[in-house]
């Protein structure tokens, strides 16, 4: 898989051939050092944010992940335990999926973002585990997809922050940083130390699509990697569910109905049947209204994704299975937690 031939990715990367375990040649991207020189001189100073203990709600630590994301990402270049960083905060996330399994997709739902592509990252890392949970991937498979998930967009982690509010089309120079990105993101990870060849796979194929329309390369079919495909669409996934200053989030029933449907473009069907069970129709951490009109909040997602528990707006410590006709759910509501309310839900998904 050559560079493009583009001025703009010639200046910026390098290809660089090496011998990989079994003596076979592999090719491999790094910066230039013009290039790696400018990165470096907007290196931010001073210290990152901690890891928050993994004892607190997962609405709770959402956002201090998300902000620990991106003080660290920012700091790419200069870490040099940037990987084990990295796959510590992976195992955290697996952790809290494999404990808190309608939390983390309520923290999802419910968490404001201030740092648009660093939140996304985490959110989509979280739907990545439960994901491997769903398909029983190896340990080792579904670590390398989590830390995937979470720095496939660092090489344009500023770009998305940016665009996240701008609602004109994107400029010619944002289309090619966007166009560039996974390039450029497995290059930074090599400058930081990461040759995990599956991880690097998965951040240069992210953006592939199965009919050959995707990039940097054009892959299509069986030369796209599985579990970059499976990234893809959690990608697709939660960018439809977080909200943008220029629209509210779409409805997670309505964005897996237009995934299925092929609307967006064509999916792999079992993949999304998977996401169902695990998102649901009505996510854990979303509003809706019975049928007696009182208000919900969805809580535990059941066997049927139609029918999850809830807790009424004006008795949250109260549960009630909306699979009895008096309680069936009969539209879900789009409401936006604002910051400052967050605490009051995190009860209702606390760590056992």
């Amino acid at each position: 898989m050559s560079l493009p031939d583009s001025i703009y990715i010639r200046n910026r990367l390098v290809e660089v051939t090496i011998q990989n375990e079994k003596k076979e040649p592999e090719l491999h991207y790094r910066l230039t050092d013009k290039f790696k020189q400018s990165l470096l001189a907007d290196t931010p100073t001073g210290p990152i944010p901690a890891l928050p203990p993994a004892s607190i709600s997962p609405l709770q630590a959402v956002p201090e992940l998300a902000s620990y994301l991106h003080a660290l990402n920012e700091r790419v270049l200069v870490f040099a335990d940037y990987r084990e960083r990295l796959v510590e905060l992976a195992d955290l996330l697996i952790e809290m999926a494999g404990r808190q399994t309608d939390g983390v997709i309520a923290a999802i739902m419910l968490c404001p973002y201030r740092h648009y592509a660093a939140h996304h990252a985490i959110n989509c890392a979280l739907l990545a585990a439960r994901a491997s949970q769903s398909y029983a991937l190896p340990a080792a498979d579904a670590k390398q997809l989590v830390c995937a998930a979470l720095t496939m967009n660092i090489a344009s982690a500023s770009l998305q922050d940016s665009m996240a509010s701008q609602q004109a089309e994107p400029s010619t120079a944002q289309r090619q940083t966007l166009q560039a990105h996974p390039l450029l993101g497995s290059a930074l990870l090599r400058e930081a130390g990461v040759e995990d060849a599956l991880w690097h796979a998965l951040v240069l194929m992210h953006h592939e699509k199965q009919n050959g329309r995707g990039y940097p390369f054009g892959l299509a079919g069986d030369d796209i990697e599985p579990l970059a495909h499976r990234l893809h669409a959690l990608d697709l996934v939660t960018a439809k569910m977080m909200p943008r200053t220029y629209r509210a989030r779409i409805k997670p029933k309505q964005a897996l109905g237009e995934l299925y449907a092929g609307k967006v473009e064509q999916l792999d069907p079992e993949l999304i049947t998977h996401l169902v069970k695990i998102i649901g129709i009505y996510p854990p951490g979303s509003f809706v209204e019975l049928a007696d009109g009182s208000k919900a909040i969805v809580v535990n997602t059941t066997t049927n994704a139609a029918t999850p528990r809830v807790a009424p707006q004006t008795r949250p410590t109260e549960r009630i299975d909306t699979s009895q006709e008096a309680f069936r759910i009969v539209k879900a509501l789009n409401i936006q937690v604002a910051e400052r309310y967050l605490p009051l839900f995190y009860r209702l998904w606390s760590p056992s």
